[in-house]
């Protein structure tokens, strides 16, 4: 018996699929997309299976994980109805259904979730001062541990880890559950010599497959997935430049934490010479020039859509942290005291992209790598062209 389910249908559209309805299952998509299997490609059936509301089927498709949304579809399809944006769409909602708790989750993927985001930290911030480290700005040479030692931010970052491992786990949990399952045969194909459906959920091989697919996510997806697109080849750079502009950021303050602890360093005021500083430095342009191609980018063409609040939320505060992060090293080489607003602002800002990497679409890097995972140990693979 099928299920169809009006109110997914309805979130679809509200997430951003808003054209869904357009879609006259012409298959055009299907023949563009270069990152599509032959056999039962996508975004076809996906399109089909969100018009209808198979909300199940569509909660153990991997395939939506397998498209970087590069616009392709999008941009021939004679109806404007943006596959592209739909299975977008599609994710957001898969992500919203599994996170946990799922509640928090569907408050955040809206756009009046918007004083949730920034309201939660704000509190905390307000509960630190009042309570814990009462306010008050320093005097002398800039040092951001006189402000706020960095033991505190240390502790709320464990904190904050602990929450976020658990609230990942969960819903990554849930995913390989529904992609591994028996009801995942929604494809009807012939999965490759030498592998079995059945046993996929826990086979020894999946070591080696993840394994590749971090390969491939480290060098972000190279000739064989953005690279393949040609509508949107900005994507590859953006998406590049944020990647590895983050991952070099994160390196630069786990070597802080070198600096404070392996050589006792109380005061960790840098000047803008040390290697660390400029790896930072680095890192921070790289995520502001990558999150503002990105932004501009999606103003150039209308055919293909401006992307959903689910995506603009995330950019936006992505540019923000890489903004008020090189702001606040700007302000204490000036010596100017703006720096330590500029710090608050940086902390909050890093708060909510972290804290709700499991709800935003950070959890992509998650559920799209479990995902490679599963098609490469099914054989679901596209070889590219180029």
């Amino acid at each position: 018996m099928v299920e169809v389910d009006a109110d997914f249908v309805r979130d679809i559209i509200r997430l951003g699929g808003k054209t869904l309805k357009r879609c006259y299952q012409c298959a055009t998509c299907s023949v563009v997309c270069p990152l599509s299997p032959d056999e039962n490609p996508f975004p076809r059936k996906e399109m089909i299976w969100a018009q209808w509301g198979l909300k199940d089927k569509l909660l153990k498709d991997a395939d939506i994980w397998l498209c970087h949304q590069c616009q392709d579809c999008s941009d021939y399809c004679p109806r404007g109805a943006k596959p592209g944006e739909v299975l977008a769409a599609i994710r957001a909602k898969v992500i919203e259904e599994l996170a946990f708790p799922s509640f928090f989750a569907k408050a955040l993927s809206r756009p009046y979730g918007i004083v949730l985001w920034f309201a939660i930290p704000i509190f905390f911030v307000w509960l630190y001062f009042t309570f814990v480290n009462p306010f008050k700005i320093p005097e002398g040479e800039i040092v951001f541990d006189r402000f706020i030692p960095h033991t505190h931010v240390e502790i709320a970052g464990y904190i904050m880890g602990a929450w976020i491992f658990i609230a990942s786990a969960i819903g990554i949990w849930r995913f390989w559950n529904n992609i591994s399952s028996e009801g995942v045969r929604v494809y009807e194909y012939e999965i490759r010599e030498g592998a079995d459906w059945r046993v996929v959920k826990y086979s020894p091989r999946l070591i080696e497959c993840l394994f590749w697919a971090i390969i491939n996510i480290l060098g972000h997806y190279g000739s064989a997935k953005f690279k393949e697109c040609g509508k949107a080849k900005y994507r590859y750079y953006a998406h590049f430049l944020m990647f590895w502009g983050f991952l070099i950021v994160g390196v630069a303050a786990a070597i802080d934490l070198v600096y404070i602890y392996g050589f006792g360093m109380e005061e960790l005021a840098l000047p803008p010479t040390d290697p660390v500083i400029i790896l930072g430095t680095i890192g921070g342009g790289m995520l502001i020039l990558g999150t503002a191609i990105a932004i501009v980018m999606r103003f150039a063409d209308e055919r293909i859509g401006y992307g959903t609040y689910f995506d603009w939320i995330f950019l936006a505060t992505l540019f923000a942290v890489g903004v008020s992060g090189l702001a606040t090293e700007l302000l204490r080489y000036a010596g100017n005291v703006g720096a330590y607003y500029a710090y608050v602002i940086h902390l909050i800002l890093v708060f909510t992209l972290l804290a709700y990497a499991p709800y935003s679409k950070f959890a992509h890097l998650l559920y799209r790598t479990l995902a490679y995972v599963w098609a490469k140990s099914v054989g679901r693979e596209v070889t590219p062209t180029s």
